[in-house]
């Protein structure tokens, strides 16, 4: 797991070759939804917790590629509970598809000692918000597809921190939405609605591999790396 303090308007893109005298498969890890950088916590319409009635939050995002998803990473006030839950739903009408979610999407970090999140507080300027990272297998996303996604801790009163601006890596459509979970689900939420608009973006990113090749090129011996990106 990988927490380098990469500056918060730059793309992640992180390339690892291997030089060979054959053609060799290689992956880069390329960022595909990123929210700009951090501004605040923004007070109780930014709490996200895991629970029957929430409240918890959802924000959308087109992704610029397709694959599954290895690691999320989320900005908000320090977590109360090392439990998390992580889901993405499809799109529609402008909210999350409560009926549809992506299969295999509902993570739970930190139940099993399997899956977890790390948070640290590593921008000097908002020392009160942490960065979480979790590296992941899933699930699969589809670029240029509209989703929505939520992360909730266990503990109520955690804050998803407000984004400066849109994404700086991908699109959306909407400012993330507030569910209290007083919908038709039968548990009565968080997930079931209805959704309501924050007026406000949350801080997030999502990085899936993207296949690259390396070969030999050249009748003098001399090696050329090319990083094929879509």
């Amino acid at each position: 797991m990988s927490l380098s303090s990469l500056p918060w308007r730059q793309t992640l893109l992180a390339v690892t070759v291997t030089a060979a005298c054959a053609a060799q498969p290689v992956q880069a890890a390329m960022a595909v939804g990123y929210e700009n950088l951090p501004t605040n916590l923004g007070g109780e319409h930014m709490e996200s917790h895991h629970g029957v009635g929430g409240p918890i939050l959802a924000a959308d995002f087109i992704s610029v590629l397709g694959g599954t998803i290895r690691r999320i990473e989320w900005w908000g006030s320090a977590a109360q509970d090392g439990r998390w839950e992580l889901a993405f739903h499809t799109f529609w009408r402008g909210q999350p598809n409560i009926d549809n979610p992506v299969e295999g999407a509902f993570l739970k970090l930190g139940e099993d000692g399997s899956l977890f999140a790390l948070g640290v507080a590593d921008d000097p300027n908002h020392p009160d918000i942490f960065h979480y990272t979790a590296n992941i297998a899933g699930p699969h996303i589809l670029a240029g597809v509209e989703y929505w996604f939520t992360v909730a801790n266990f503990a109520a009163g955690w804050q998803w921190a407000q984004a400066l601006n849109g994404p700086t890596v991908g699109w959306e459509n909407f400012n993330a939405h507030r569910s209290t979970g007083i919908g038709p689900c039968a548990d009565g939420g968080p997930h079931c609605g209805p959704w309501v608009d924050t007026h406000t973006a949350t801080a997030f990113r999502f990085t899936v591999p993207e296949p690259g090749s390396l070969a030999l090129v050249g009748l003098t011996g001399l090696m050329a790396l090319g990083l094929r990106t879509r």
